[in-house]
């Protein structure tokens, strides 16, 4: 049996074609995570205090936008060359997690460390958009609001209120 299409049914199937990929990816598209990487010098797995000050920084204007924290995802890495690479950066991301509890008074459930850490090797300095010295050397943070947050996809949430949101 063949089935012939008149234009006006192809143009409606591409119509709907579109408008179902277009509030798809637009709903993907849509991502509550703020992101902090935190540098280490060579062989350290010692947090600087500039990179706690940075994190407090991080921290102090994450808990000003969201009354409700969900979860803060650590990822840790090092260089290829360095001392003992797979513990080296799980002490990275347990120190970095010590600063969050003691420190910064973020609850101990809410961080959620990684199982294992990774050797990552440095991008060309041609492709580094960043600070060159510091390689990939250290922990990436990854921080989750609870609802509401600012995302579209939100509006169907009761409790969101897009006037609670201060940026």
């Amino acid at each position: 049996m063949t089935f012939i299409n008149t234009p006006l049914q192809t143009i409606s199937r591409c119509l709907l074609a579109f408008l179902a990929t277009a509030t798809t990816s637009a709903a993907l598209a849509c991502s509550p995570i703020k992101v902090i990487g935190l540098y280490f010098e060579r062989d350290s797995s010692k947090v600087s205090a500039a990179q706690v000050a940075r994190l407090a920084n991080w921290m102090a204007d994450l808990r000003e936008r969201y009354a409700n924290h969900e979860a803060i995802y650590v990822g840790a890495s090092t260089e290829p060359g360095e001392r003992a690479p797979g513990s080296l950066g799980m002490e990275r991301a347990r120190n970095v997690a010590r600063v969050l509890r003691e420190n910064l008074q973020f609850p101990a459930a809410k961080i959620d460390l990684p199982n294992r850490s990774y050797v990552e090797e440095p991008a060309p300095a041609s492709m580094k958009k960043w600070d060159k010295s510091q390689g990939v050397r250290g922990v990436q943070l990854d921080f989750l609001p609870a609802c509401p947050h600012e995302c579209p996809c939100q509006f169907g949430d009761p409790l969101y209120n897009p006037q609670d949101q201060r940026r």
